[in-house]
């Protein structure tokens, strides 16, 4: 087999999964994720091909995958009449989740605008300010004001449904997106 291909190959082993976590957040659907995997790989096995550039190829599949998506995104938008009964949510994996936290996480997700979703989607990765401007067509000044009131629209949103929840004996906490890693306020 050639160069590329075993590249890519590895990429996908290493990588693929969270692109296809980071799909089905923005897109919702289980067969629009699989296939926006599928396009990204297929893109990254033509740029490699031809000699692309391999310095950052972790942030290369979240902006193509992210320009997939939002391409998905404006064709079905075009074509089908948005109908709430037309648009199914992706069925989530099966996760150990003994306490209901991430079940109260992407309910809450769910709640956020496509573009809160996709930045706080992209920042869970761990792409920088730089990468996330890129992926999300946004500019790199803006990233960190962007970031920030989404996050708080996040913590609102959970906020909203403990409060919501209050009844519940067990006492469910929310899984907080907030809690970031130690390097979340350094642009790279």
């Amino acid at each position: 087999m050639n160069e590329p291909a075993e590249a890519v190959r590895a990429l996908f082993e290493e990588h693929g999964a969270a692109v296809y976590r980071f799909a089905a957040v923005l897109l919702r659907h289980r067969q629009d994720a699989e296939d926006v995997v599928q396009e990204t790989f297929l893109k990254l096995l033509r740029h490699l091909s031809d000699g692309g550039d391999t310095t950052n190829l972790r942030g290369w599949l979240f902006t193509v995958a992210a320009h997939a998506a939002r391409d998905r995104q404006r064709r079905a938008m075009r074509w089908v009449p948005w109908v709430t009964l037309r648009e199914p949510s992706v069925p989530a994996p099966q996760l150990a989740d003994e306490d209901g936290r991430l079940e109260a996480a992407r309910a809450t997700m769910m709640r956020l605008s496509p573009r809160d979703r996709l930045l706080l989607g992209l920042r869970a990765q761990g792409l920088s300010y730089r990468e996330i401007a890129a992926a999300a067509r946004i500019r790199p000044a803006s990233v960190g004001r962007l970031l920030a009131r989404a996050i708080d629209r996040w913590q609102r949103a959970a906020n909203s449904r403990l409060d919501s929840n209050r009844g519940n004996e067990k006492g469910v906490a929310v899984y907080e997106m907030s809690e970031r890693r130690t390097d979340s306020g350094h642009r790279r």
